[in-house]
């Protein structure tokens, strides 16, 4: 259901989501002012934007699934006046689901991208889950320990492993250019060590 800010001609359409997924947006995407502390805005990333704009519709969504029970919060996305009168101001059930799994699959690639580069550091699951708490401010309520654990168990091996030979690839590009720039090695060691 849309919801019309007369001040600023701010519209929002409120979505259901997991709670990592609410906390993921209002961190990446919160553009607040005194109406709304959190209002989600997508401009930023264009085809998320994008891929938002063409789910939405203009009205009801008879004979469609229902998300009741799925979703323990909602979070509001903005759109404009133009989208609202050429687009629509709410997405269905399937729609709905089919917006936040995608959202999931995102800030699940966060959390395997940042557990591998603090894997090469040595700490435990456990201190890594407690690291991306901080940094993401996911709390336990968002998303509980017990189910990131399994996530990264089950998961983080098939998503992980590029994204974890990318960080290994810029920590050792950092450190052959550090070592070349302090006279450590020549410019034909450098470039012999970058080669593939």
């Amino acid at each position: 259901m849309a919801k019309h800010s007369k001040k600023q001609e701010r519209m929002a359409v409120w979505v259901p989501c997991k709670g990592y997924v609410k906390r993921f947006l209002v961190s990446n995407y919160n553009r607040p002012d005194d109406d709304w502390a959190e209002l989600v805005n997508l401009s930023p990333n264009r085809e998320l934007a994008e891929d938002f704009r063409r789910r939405l519709i203009r009205g009801e969504a008879r004979r469609d699934l229902t998300v009741r029970g799925r979703y323990t919060t909602q979070v509001a996305i903005e759109i404009s006046m133009d989208t609202f009168q050429r687009y629509g101001w709410l997405l269905s059930p399937t729609e709905t689901l089919h917006f936040n799994s995608r959202l999931e699959r995102d800030v699940k690639q966060v959390l395997h991208t940042y557990c591998a580069m603090l894997s090469i550091t040595g700490l435990s699951i456990a201190d890594r889950i407690k690291r991306f708490r901080k940094a993401t401010g996911i709390t336990e309520i968002d998303w509980d320990t017990d189910s990131i654990r399994k996530e990264l168990q089950r998961n983080a091996k098939i998503n992980g492993e590029d994204d974890f030979e990318q960080i290994c690839k810029k920590i050792e590009e950092k450190c052959w250019a550090i070592l070349s720039k302090s006279g450590h090695i020549t410019q034909q060691g450098l470039d012999e060590y970058e080669r593939d």
